[in-house]
């Protein structure tokens, strides 16, 4: 399992790695490399933070990276030590190998057995949202809260998404911006991050779907949980996954933006605030 199973093409992979690297260089100097070894190879992130407050995991989307955490580990940073983790079989710079789900949680949990510093605190957004709620649910010692964007494994993708696709295609060359378009719905994505996923776009052979959650496993999520969405997600139903969240964890909070689509993300002072809430003083 390897590059072949993961990008279209050698000269693909090159470009989404040079274009990745470009995108490291705009981390704050305050966040630096940081690698664990783990049986998948090496795991990498961008780590930066208070060093004496809770260890906040990000984890990203399919076809993404620990990138699109820079604003939002700035913000949580001042909280805690936050550890940007490029996901395996991912395009970013942990292993090159396309593993099951039930290995990526095993990933997770050789992770965070390295992590030092205590509680952990889980924050997933699509891909990354579906393994922290199953890493949670799989071993919740130590969880001190999950956070969640437009998290997958709730609720099944919408069968809509196929005609964007097909849209996509029929537009030509600029059915990139198609897709940007419905997804971001109203965000903005400035030049380097649109460079990084339209190379992925192209190259970049994606995921199939994460399992769905039962009903018993939601249950088990008994620790503070925060779920931001947007209305207008494209990919994922945001409504009827905030319904089965609200029957089966009373207890989440549930945020939904009228702006934005799967690629939303939420002011990260939100975020901030809602993790200096549920957290208890003590353990700040």
């Amino acid at each position: 399992m390897g590059l072949d199973l993961m990008f279209r093409s050698p000269e693909g992979a090159e470009a989404i790695r040079a274009s990745y690297g470009r995108l490291l260089e705009r981390w704050p100097s305050s966040f630096g490399p940081f690698c664990l070894q783990t049986t998948l190879g090496d795991a990498f992130a961008m780590r930066g933070g208070i060093a004496n407050g809770p260890a906040v995991l990000m984890l990203h989307g399919s076809g993404s990276n620990g990138a699109v955490w820079m604003g939002a580990a700035a913000e949580l940073g001042r909280i805690g030590r936050c550890y940007a983790l490029d996901l395996p079989g991912e395009p970013g710079n942990s292993a090159p190998v396309r593993c099951n789900w039930e290995e990526m949680v095993a990933w997770l949990a050789e992770i965070l057995r390295q992590i030092p510093e205590r509680p952990l605190v889980l924050l997933g957004n699509s891909l990354g949202g579906w393994l922290a709620m199953a890493s949670a649910i799989a071993d919740p010692a130590d969880i001190a809260a999950i956070m969640t964007i437009c998290p997958a494994g709730i609720y099944p993708r919408r069968s809509s998404y196929k005609w964007y696709a097909l849209a996509a295609r029929w537009a030509g060359s600029r059915g990139p911006r198609v897709m940007e378009r419905a997804n971001l719905r109203g965000q903005e994505m400035d030049g380097e991050f649109r460079e990084f996923f339209d190379l992925a776009g192209k190259h970049f052979i994606y995921r199939p779907s994460v399992p769905m959650l039962t009903d018993d496993e939601l249950r088990r999520l008994e620790m503070p949980f925060g779920f931001w969405a947007a209305r207008k997600d494209i990919l994922l139903p945001t409504k009827k996954i905030a319904r089965r969240l609200r029957r089966l964890v009373p207890h989440a909070d549930v945020f939904i933006d009228s702006k934005g689509g799967h690629a939303y993300h939420p002011p990260p002072a939100a975020l901030g605030e809602w993790l200096e809430r549920v957290l208890p003083e003590k353990k700040l």
